[in-house]
């Protein structure tokens, strides 16, 4: 039984082989049919400009978020420009990675030899005008501590002890107030 099934298929498989085979030649001797050739050159440019209005239509739409976006904002409800805004930042959110992937991933010895070398933090508050300061602390150092970050903009203090304003006036001489005159 096992031999018959074996023997048709071999017969079945060489039946095949020779059909394929004289059909080939025969195709081979009419040669090309034009129209299809003409019918399937037809198919492959329609597919093509698909793919070409396709890739048209996608970067027409990373250019602009399509009709919304056009619409002026004074148009827009208040409901609207939330949501336009609320795309914008989910666009712009996917345009980058996590600052976590970003940034680079320090040991604590790496954190504690980069802190170090930060400037330190210290809160200031509006004590008085810099000649106030200057009667009360006496040491000029001192008094820079205790400046504000708009009064430390605004005074100049110099090597030799003395201390000048934005115009250039003298406030401080190194051993007493300047009057202003």
């Amino acid at each position: 039984m096992e031999f018959t099934k074996a023997l048709s298929l071999d017969y079945i498989t060489r039946g095949v082989s020779a059909v394929n085979k004289a059909a080939r030649s025969v195709l081979r001797r009419i040669g090309p049919d034009a129209t299809s050739e003409d019918q399937r050159e037809q198919i492959v440019g329609q597919q093509v400009k698909e793919e070409q209005e396709k890739l048209k239509a996608r970067k027409e739409g990373q250019e602009s978020d399509g009709a919304f976006e056009a619409i002026p904002e004074e148009m827009l409800t208040e409901s609207e420009k939330r949501h336009a805004k609320h795309r914008r930042q989910q666009a712009q959110a996917g345009r980058f990675t996590p600052a976590a992937e970003r940034l680079p991933i320090m040991t604590k010895e790496q954190r504690e030899a980069h802190n170090k070398n930060r400037p330190k933090w210290t809160q200031t508050s509006f004590e008085g005008p810099i000649e106030k300061l200057i009667e009360k602390y006496k040491d000029l150092d001192e008094v820079k501590r205790h400046l504000t970050l708009g009064q430390s903009m605004k005074y100049e203090f110099t090597d030799d002890g003395c201390v000048r304003d934005q115009k250039g006036n003298l406030v401080y001489d190194g051993k007493q107030l300047v009057n202003k005159t």
